[in-house]
């Protein structure tokens, strides 16, 4: 049996699919397994025994039995039927539901299940026997033990501030008064993490930390998604925004503290797992998008700000 999945992006999205080939060898353990993703993303599936092959582009000289799309766009739902198959299907990312939930605040059965459930639903109706498995990014030692060199720390935690909405971001100074208490109050060091675009808010946050520098190393733009990965693998803990960094410490299984501004459970990209802790404030505008978004119309961002600095420490002490 040879099955292709479809999913270009995002991070988190990407990382979520690991579930559904996980479920597959489960069933079928001589089946074949491949991913068609972007290229940048190629790196999530290095190492994994339930991937046979990633690919970036369109293969003719594959027939699968089976082409399963967990995207469900424009893009995915015209490429997939360029691609020879038996069998063509596609998950249903309840759009539809998603956006009256989030004018009408009205949640149907569908937003009752999260996003790794609705992408074991087409292995269901070919008769698959499926359960819900948290996704799985896997790591070798050699990459662990580089990323120890990276990070000559005994014990740290890690921080992930950025965020592609600005919606999603907690201030710059609740950063800050957090790092300081990790470093003062648990004794513990503090690293930051995240991508190029994250580099301005992480050196802030490390240039507010004034004479505990010593105790924070900022690798924003410096790791790619192995060396990330492995970097938050080492961490004790790892605080995060509804961001992709958010996944990929749930696949690497270290306990992770997510905070959840404009979006909300409801849209089931949120990890079900007690390894994460999720902070969220109820306040009536809660969700005000699908994904975040640049400016919040009230202008105070009022469901990230209102997430105290105490209540993050709180939530790390328990996992320590």
């Amino acid at each position: 049996m040879k099955i292709l999945l479809i999913r270009f992006s995002s991070l988190g999205d990407v990382i979520l699919t690991t579930s559904v080939a996980r479920n597959i060898k489960k069933n079928n353990p001589s089946a074949t397994v491949n991913i068609l993703t972007k290229e940048e993303y190629k790196p999530i599936f290095l190492n994994n025994p339930d991937i046979d092959s990633i690919i970036t582009g369109i293969s003719w000289d594959t027939k699968y039995d089976f082409v399963i799309d967990l995207h469900s766009n424009i893009r995915s739902n015209f490429v997939k039927y360029f691609i020879p198959a038996k069998k063509r299907l596609v998950y249903n990312n309840a759009s539809y539901a998603r956006r009256l939930y989030l004018h009408t605040r009205h949640s149907g059965e569908e937003l009752k299940k999260s996003v790794i459930h609705r992408y074991l639903e087409p292995l269901e109706r070919i008769g698959f026997n499926v359960c819900y498995v948290p996704p799985e990014v896997k790591l070798n030692a050699q990459e662990l033990k580089k990323a120890k060199n990276i990070i000559p720390l005994k014990k740290y935690i890690a921080i992930a501030a950025g965020a592609k909405w600005r919606t999603k971001q907690w201030i710059v100074e609740n950063y800050i008064e957090l790092t300081v208490k990790i470093i003062k109050e648990l004794n513990i060091d503090v690293v930051l993490v995240g991508s190029e675009d994250d580099i301005e808010l992480t050196n802030e946050i490390f240039k507010g930390t004034g004479t505990l520098k010593s105790h924070v190393i900022n690798l924003s733009g410096k790791t790619g998604l192995r060396e990330l990965a492995a970097v938050i693998k080492n961490s004790i803990v790892l605080v995060s925004t509804d961001s992709g960094p958010m996944h990929l410490g749930w696949a690497v299984a270290t306990p992770v503290v997510a905070l959840f501004g404009p979006t909300v459970k409801e849209f089931g990209f949120q990890p079900q797992d007690e390894r994460v802790s999720i902070i969220e404030k109820d306040i009536k505008c809660r969700p005000c998008s699908l994904h975040g978004s640049k400016k919040c119309k009230y202008k105070d961002r009022a469901c990230m700000q209102r997430i105290e600095v105490p209540e993050v420490l709180n939530e790390i002490k328990k996992f320590l």
